[in-house]
């Protein structure tokens, strides 16, 4: 098998040193034109099926509108599950913004 390999390679190479690069370019163009089509239905699918991609970006927006200084994402708050580094990160912020909270004896962000 990796001898024929070594001959399809070496046929290649030859053939593209007595050829024109035009054939070589052809492919190129086909083969970003196949990558860019599969591209497109991998975002129509994410578009589709991605519900938590769009449960943050509402949120996010709902965040923008209500004028917040310091965005926050909290999946388990949009149900969103397995979200694991983000509930610990979420989780890491508030036990510092609680500890800044002692010390200075007045709240940072108050939650309603």
């Amino acid at each position: 098998m990796m001898f024929v390999l070594k001959l399809v390679l070496m046929a290649a190479v030859f053939y593209g040193t007595v050829k024109t690069a035009n054939l070589a370019w052809a492919m190129g163009d086909v083969g970003v034109g196949l990558m860019a089509w599969l591209n497109i239905v991998g975002i129509v699918i994410i578009f589709f099926l991605s519900k938590p991609a769009l449960k943050a970006l509402n949120d996010y927006e709902r965040q923008q509108k209500e004028g917040v200084e310091e965005y926050t994402f909290d999946p388990v708050k949009l149900g969103i599950k397995n979200a694991d580094y983000w509930e610990r990160r979420l989780a890491r912020r508030t036990e510092a913004q609680n500890g800044e909270e002692e010390v200075s004896g007045k709240p940072i962000n108050p939650v309603a």
